[in-house]
């Protein structure tokens, strides 16, 4: 039995297009950061600095309209099962999204760790970005949490939807692609959850 479960944020706990994405539509940013993700995913710039150009654009702007953006957020339908897993399980969030929106699920249920990049405010205002989880390094934030759980690899699940979870899928003994957004996540992992449901996961642990 796994004794450690390693959560994608958004697309798995929380329902939407993703914590930036959500922020961006509250902030009226939207187009703006669709387009520095078009020149991410042409190869144009590199992951740190897509994140620079998304945290330019609200640089400024009241903090508050990060929390206010969201309590619009939706979790996951079938989120209640996170409680029952904590009573087993090592429970970690690990994703690149915002850490201010994985705090309404971390605060909502038991988890052990919580890795995502977290948006830096000065003076009550938004001034930068702690970023701790790129595009590639999932993986390696999974070997270091079960390293320090005394948990081997082996007995990691992970659990993910998009191509940047495919490290941690690769270091994880098994994973989940659940709701894939992506056909390599789907040939990246042990089994498919299509179901936005997150009970779906209880059959396989």
């Amino acid at each position: 039995m796994a004794n450690l479960i390693a959560f994608d944020l958004d697309g798995v706990l929380l329902d939407g297009k993703g914590s930036w994405m959500e922020l961006h539509k509250f902030m009226g940013t939207e187009k703006f950061s669709e387009e520095n993700g078009r020149q991410y995913y042409s190869g144009k710039i590199p992951f740190d600095e897509w994140v620079r150009r998304d945290i330019d654009l609200w640089k400024g702007f009241d903090a508050n309209k990060i929390s206010e953006a969201g309590k619009r957020v939706e979790v996951m339908k079938g989120i209640e099962v996170i409680k029952n897993l904590s009573k087993n399980y090592k429970m970690a969030i690990i994703s690149g999204g915002i850490k201010q929106m994985a705090n309404k699920i971390f605060e909502k249920c038991v988890f052990d760790h919580c890795y995502a990049n977290e948006i830096i405010v000065k003076d009550e205002k938004i001034f930068d970005v702690d970023m701790k989880v790129n595009f590639e390094n999932k993986g390696e934030i999974l070997e270091e949490i079960a390293g320090y759980e005394n948990v081997g690899l082996s007995d990691c699940i992970a659990i993910g939807d998009f191509i940047n979870d495919i490290p941690m899928f690769k270091k994880a003994g098994f994973s989940i692609a659940f709701n894939p957004k992506h056909n390599s996540v789907v040939e990246n992992a042990d089994v498919v959850i299509r179901n936005k449901d997150l009970r779906e996961i209880l059959r396989y642990l």
